[in-house]
């Protein structure tokens, strides 16, 4: 055990060494304190704000405990999609492996050592989004000292479950990696087998109790626990945890709380067995198997000579991100992927004979929707799927050391920052018609208005793509040694969350002001505004396209 401790020291000391200098922080400079205590304090209000009038609501309505449920369940959920895409990092993708295999360690104390890590990150998120609303909850509900009790295990134990879980499956994928004559291709091919899977596991419980009759439904939910008892029964750890912090009886809680730790030990029983016989295979096979393909293709001379520059240099971004699967999973498939995720939980959660969307879709066709209100939701849904587009906030940093030859290359700085905007932009573009065409499915809009909406989107998409190519100058990650630090260890990522509140803000504060004007009017006075302000930020970019490449040395 004491070698699995140093062990998960050194790993969590690579993973987090020289991260002040990898977020552009000095580690000399006493303000990062200041720094990072607010952010913590941003996302901590945040997160109490909503929660708080979320919470209150409820309570108005004697449905506080539908707040414990969902909390717990994106507790789960936000563990299993972390996972998902940190597990294949922290498990396979590090370059300390190769020198782990030589050295007297058992296979059960790297795998506890790497379990771990994934652990600890998972807690770091956990805390905000799990441990700050439930202690909230306690407060506003006056809830006693068996509560809290309740909550620390429950907040400890939860996240166990998914990471063991997504962490055996990629074991499994992995396994196969020695197999494969190309090692990208099957780490891309692993990350979408993973996420193809999780989907279909979510698809095909998505839909609780379906065979409840709308009576049925209806008493449920009129009671205290309502909700809760259409949620809970898909996942054993959460079903118990659900019953032991929503009682008042002691010895409930303390049943219900051994029975997620047993579940939990069983779980991690399982885990390490199967773990010792598969996690090694995957491990060499991915080190040492295969390789790159042979490039024995022919090159199309006049295909070379006829490409405009523009698309070489935006095709050559994109087969960058491609070819690279850490890239590809953290900076395109979120893009898309974030909303197709949305739609599929909205759609899969109706009735499987349809008669929920219906009646969504009749309540729509009876009440106003082209309206600015109307306008203002789509817009800050849009931008809240753009906080996870890291395209453009990377685009200088994914190059690393060879970023340096942007300056020597015959095409001026100012095009090359705009050609590496562009695959955030057509991401945007892709986030946006995915969004509009789920609000056309229910909310039957005007094409006028979708014209509109996409114009405005379009051009707020722009000008986020300018401002975070900016940021990414003036904070540029160089000297990273795996593609992981640049897309998650990187406080550059905080800066799209930053800017899609700010825009989400505008547009509160705009439906506040202009609440009764007429949807095109509100909607091109936004379009108005954004075009300004993406005029003179690419104004900005063009007039010191020098001063900003001073960094990329």
């Amino acid at each position: 055990m004491n070698k699995v401790i140093k062990l998960t020291k050194i790993f969590l000391k690579n993973s987090f060494s020289n991260m002040d200098a990898r977020m552009g922080i000095s580690t000399k400079s006493k303000s990062k304190i200041i720094i990072y205590g607010l952010l913590f304090l941003y996302f901590a209000g945040l997160i109490i704000f909503l929660g708080y009038n979320l919470l209150d609501g409820l309570i108005a309505i004697h449905q506080e405990t539908i707040f414990v449920g969902m909390v717990l369940f994106m507790i789960f959920g936000l563990a299993t999609v972390q996972t998902i895409f940190s597990s294949i990092n922290i498990l396979y993708f590090t370059k300390d492996s190769e020198y782990l295999l030589p050295l007297p360690l058992k296979p059960y104390q790297i795998i506890l050592a790497r379990t771990n890590v994934m652990l600890i990150a998972e807690y770091l998120i956990i805390f905000l989004v799990g441990f700050i609303p439930l202690v909230m909850y306690g407060i506003l509900t006056g809830a006693g000292i068996i509560y809290y009790l309740t909550m620390i295990f429950a907040v400890i134990l939860l996240p166990i479950l998914p990471v063991l879980l997504i962490s055996m499956l990629v074991m499994f994928i992995m396994s196969f990696a020695k197999l494969t004559k190309n090692r990208n291709k099957f780490q891309l091919f692993a990350m979408l087998l993973i996420l193809a899977i999780i989907m279909a596991i979510s698809i095909s419980t998505s839909g609780m109790k379906q065979d409840l009759t709308n009576e049925e439904m209806a008493q449920m939910v009129v009671q205290a626990n309502g909700m809760i008892e259409l949620v809970k029964g898909y996942v054993p750890t959460v079903d118990y945890l659900m019953e032991a912090l929503t009682t008042n009886s002691l010895f409930t809680a303390i049943v219900e709380v051994l029975k997620t730790l047993g579940i939990t030990i069983i779980g991690f029983i399982v885990y390490m067995l199967i773990a010792q016989k598969i996690y090694f295979k995957g491990l060499v096979g991915n080190l040492f198997g295969g390789g790159a393909s042979s490039s024995n293709k022919e090159i199309n001379q006049k295909e070379y000579r006829n490409s405009k520059l523009y698309k070489s240099y935006v095709g050559k971004e994109f087969k960058n991100m491609a070819r690279n699967p850490v890239f590809l999973m953290q900076c395109l498939i979120p893009a898309v992927l974030i909303p197709i995720i949305m739609v599929v939980v909205v759609f899969a959660g109706f009735n499987s004979d349809g008669m929920g969307l219906e009646q969504i879709t009749q309540m729509a066709q009876q009440m106003p929707t082209n309206t600015f209100f109307i306008a203002c939701i789509i817009l800050g849904v849009i931008q809240f799927f753009t906080m996870f587009i890291y395209v453009s906030i990377t685009a200088v940093s994914r190059d690393g050391e060879n970023a340096v030859f942007m300056k020597y290359i015959p095409v001026s700085l100012y095009k090359q920052y705009i050609y590496k905007i562009i695959p955030n932009i057509i991401m945007n573009i892709v986030t946006i018609l995915v969004t509009l065409g789920m609000a056309e499915y229910l909310l039957n809009l005007p094409v006028i208005t979708l014209i509109a909406l996409f114009v405005v989107a379009t051009i707020m998409g722009i000008l986020q793509s300018i401002a975070m190519i900016i940021v990414d100058l003036k904070r540029p990650k160089l000297n990273w040694d795996s593609e992981y630090a640049v897309a998650k260890q990187n406080l550059n990522l905080v800066f799209p969350v930053l800017l899609s509140m700010i825009n989400i803000a505008i547009l509160v504060g705009f439906v506040y002001l202009l609440k009764d004007i007429n949807v095109y009017i509100g909607v091109g006075i936004l379009g108005i505004l954004y075009v300004m302000a993406t005029f003179i930020t690419n104004k900005y970019l063009y007039n010191k396209q020098y001063e900003l490449a001073e960094k990329i040395i």
